[in-house]
């Protein structure tokens, strides 16, 4: 299932006027601007996405917004400045992802438990690039893919892992955001 999110040309923007700029203008707190490095997989996404969104249903959030805490999750830590400085826009970076946070309808597992269920945007594609228009960016030709410097600057021990099992990586950080032995790697 693919993830609402797209890759953009931020141009010549420092981090700090791109992430303002984009604050000013995203559609809502369910756009999330992340640095270049920070998106490697749809499964990372949506690990992530399902964490985030069990903690709204459950109104157990660590973060005060869906958006920080989906990058909490994304960067495997349960503390909130740490998880922008590892997942955020970085400065020098010229591309960035835009994320739309699917809502979360909640489904009733047979055990009890809410099985958030995505609610996608309509039109996500239309609207991310009428939204980056506004910003005087465009889409990249970017694709995700998995990068060992990036996954370092995730806060992945990528020393840990062996090569063929580097996605499992990437979604294990994201489920290891709330042991608290991992927000101190």
């Amino acid at each position: 299932m693919l993830f609402p999110v797209v890759n953009a040309d931020i141009k010549a923007d420092e981090a700090a006027e791109a992430i303002e700029k984009f604050l000013k203008k995203r559609p809502d707190g369910r756009w999330v601007l992340l640095g270049n490095h920070a998106v490697q997989s749809t499964e990372q996404l949506w690990a992530a996405w399902t964490k985030a969104a069990r903690n709204e249903l459950r109104g157990t959030m660590v973060a005060r917004s869906i958006d920080a805490e989906f990058i909490r999750y994304l960067a495997g830590t349960h503390h909130i400045s740490e998880a922008f400085a590892r997942a955020g826009l970085q400065n020098g970076q010229t591309s960035a992802w835009i994320v739309c946070l699917p809502e979360a309808g909640d489904i009733q597992a047979e055990s009890g438990h809410a099985q958030p269920q995505p609610v996608f945007p309509a039109n996500f594609e239309n609207r991310a690039e009428a939204f980056l228009s506004s910003l005087g960016w465009g889409l990249s030709e970017s694709a995700m893919c998995y990068s060992i410097e990036g996954a370092k600057q995730l806060g992945i021990d990528v020393e840990s892992w062996v090569s063929d099992r580097r996605f499992e990586s990437l979604v294990a950080h994201v489920l290891m955001a709330d042991d608290q032995s991992s927000s101190h790697r």
